[in-house]
C-alpha cells in the first residue's frame, strides 16, 4: 500500500513537472525579443546565394549554399510581398524556428494563442511541436526575414524540392501536384507536419499518395532525400 502511494505522489509530480515545462515552452514562443540586427549572425558562406523566387506568390526564399542535414542551423532570407500569407499551419517536431524581422510588420499565429504582431528589430522563437504560421501584416510594405532553423536536419532538401514543383508545374508553391506533395511529405515525417491534423491521418493518407506517386513515377521528380 505504501508503495502504491508513493509511486501515485511520482507520477503527480511528473505530471506537473511536464505541464510545467509546457507552459514555460509556450510563454518563450510569445515573448517576442528586440534585438539589433548587427548582433545577427551571417553564414560564412554568405556569397553562396540560392534564390528561390516564386513571383506568382510574390515571396523569395534566398539560402546561403547547399542543404547540408548535419549542420547546427540553416538560416535563409525570405521575402513576403505586401498582404501576403506565409505557409499554411504546420509543425517542427525536431526544430526551433526563429523568425528575425529585417523590415515591414509579421503576424505570427501560434495554436491557442493571441496572434502576435512583431516588426523591424524584434524577433520570436518557436519551439518545436507548435503549430504556427505567419502573414504580412502591412498591406503596403514587402515583410523581410531571417528564419533560423535549428538544427537544420532536412529542412532546406524540403523547402526546395516543395518550392521547384510548384514552380514547375505552374508558378505558385499552391501548384504542387497532390502525388508529390503527398510523397514529399511522406518524406518528411520524421520532422515536418499539418498542424491540424492527427499524426496518424498524415501517415495514412501521405503512405497512400506517396505509393500512387511511386507506382505512376511522380515519385522520380521529387529528389532523393539526403542521408
Amino acid at each position: 500500500m505504501k508503495n502504491n502511494k508513493s509511486a501515485s505522489k511520482q507520477e503527480v509530480t511528473q505530471n506537473i513537472d511536464v505541464q510545467q515545462r509546457e507552459d514555460t515552452r509556450i510563454k518563450v514562443a510569445l515573448n517576442p525579443g528586440k534585438i539589433k540586427m548587427e548582433d545577427v549572425a551571417h553564414p560564412d558562406n554568405v556569397g553562396k546565394e540560392l534564390v528561390l523566387d516564386v513571383k506568382k506568390d510574390g515571396k523569395s526564399y534566398i539560402f546561403y549554399g547547399e542543404p547540408d542535414n548535419r549542420a547546427p542551423a540553416v538560416e535563409f532570407r525570405h521575402v513576403l510581398a505586401p498582404g501576403g500569407a506565409g505557409p499554411e499551419p504546420h509543425i517542427h517536431t525536431k526544430q526551433t524556428e526563429t523568425f528575425h524581422i529585417i523590415s515591414g510588420i509579421m503576424v505570427a499565429s501560434l495554436k491557442g494563442q493571441k496572434d502576435v504582431r512583431l516588426g523591424p528589430g524584434e524577433m520570436i522563437d518557436v519551439p518545436p511541436g507548435i503549430v504556427h504560421s505567419f502573414t504580412n501584416g502591412s498591406k503596403e510594405e514587402p515583410l523581410v526575414l531571417r528564419i533560423v532553423i535549428e538544427p537544420a536536419l532536412d529542412f532546406q532538401w524540403f523547402m526546395t524540392e516543395a518550392i521547384k514543383s510548384g514552380i514547375r508545374n505552374g508558378g505558385s508553391q499552391k501548384d504542387m501536384p497532390l502525388l508529390e506533395a503527398g510523397h514529399l511529405m511522406w518524406l518528411s515525417r520524421d520532422q515536418q507536419r499539418i498542424g491540424g491534423m492527427p499524426y496518424v491521418m498524415q501517415d495514412i493518407l501521405f503512405g497512400i499518395l506517396s505509393l500512387f506517386a511511386r507506382i505512376t513515377g511522380s515519385a522520380k521528380n521529387i529528389s532523393t532525400k539526403p542521408q
